[in-house]
């Protein structure tokens, strides 16, 4: 049998036998066993306690930075026409009643009849059968008309109706607006051509109307687009060029510059000048009235 003494176990019912060495051998066994939990503990403490990542910034809008291009494939310097107060654009056909407004809508229909080949022969045919259908009616109007101009402008009347026929001619062919112009104008003179000639004489005002519409929503667009490009220059600057000195090399050096051509699809009469032509006379396949 040993005779070293047997070592006890320090427990908290013999604490005071226990000594310096028990406790702190009981203090190292609560540590073993307690370290891994605290660990895990300490850990997820200092998890919640970080800050989560900031969102992702998403990326600035996309901003169009593409010049506007004038609407329809207009020209980019025509001029406006001015707009009266409620904001429809003044035109040679403004004011029409009666008797001018039923020779302003011969005029316009001719100018579809001689011009609108996506038509095919809807609205030669069309325009043939109102000029037969209502010769009287067509006739009392081209008389008021030329009454007037006698009445307000004497010995140059002929000259002054002739100007004004241009005028009105040239407006209604502007290329920008033919599309929905010529579509506009079957169905206007197929309405005429199922009217009686007392009816049409009361019509004509809206007819005229209708007519016009393909233009006042063409200005329309071509002012929205102006109001486009001036803020796109105001954010991006006009456009510049810069020129490159000419090569001794080039032929072209020295040569003088080729006279100015004028742009396609620009009318040939700016609205509020005067022609000096008279308009073309109408095809040989149109009876002319």
């Amino acid at each position: 049998m040993s005779t070293e003494p047997q070592r006890r176990s320090c427990v908290v019912a013999d604490m005071p036998d226990c000594g310096r060495n028990g406790m702190m051998e009981m203090l190292m066994r609560a540590a073993r066993r307690f370290l891994p939990h605290a660990s895990i503990a300490t850990a997820l403490f200092l998890a919640s306690c970080a800050k989560p990542p900031p969102p992702p910034i998403a990326p600035p809008p996309v901003v169009s930075t593409i010049m506007p291009l004038p609407p329809m494939g207009a020209a980019a310097n025509l001029d406006l026409p001015d707009a009266d107060e409620q904001g429809k654009y003044i035109t040679p056909n403004r004011g029409m009643t009666g008797q001018q407004a039923l020779w302003h809508v011969r005029m316009a229909l001719n100018v579809a009849a001689l011009g609108c080949r996506e038509t095919g022969e809807a609205m030669r045919t069309q325009y043939n059968q109102m000029l037969h259908i209502h010769t009287l009616s067509l006739a009392q109007a081209n008389t008021a008309a030329e009454a007037i101009y006698k009445l307000k402008y004497g010995p140059d009347a002929m000259l002054m109706r002739e100007k004004v026929n241009t005028i009105v001619y040239n407006y209604f062919a502007l290329p920008p607006a033919q599309k929905a112009f010529c579509q506009t104008a079957v169905a206007v003179a197929t309405t005429i051509n199922g009217m009686t000639p007392q009816a049409l004489l009361a019509y004509a005002p809206q007819a005229l109307e209708l007519l016009e519409k393909p233009f006042q929503e063409f200005w329309a667009a071509y002012a929205d687009y102006l109001r486009r490009l001036e803020e796109w220059r105001r954010r991006y600057g006009r456009p510049s060029v810069q020129l490159l000195p000419c090569p001794a090399s080039d032929p072209q050096c020295g040569a003088p510059a080729p006279p100015p051509v004028a742009p396609s699809g620009v009318p040939t009469l700016p609205m509020g000048q005067m022609p000096t032509t008279p308009p073309p006379p109408p095809s040989a396949t149109t009876t002319p009235f």
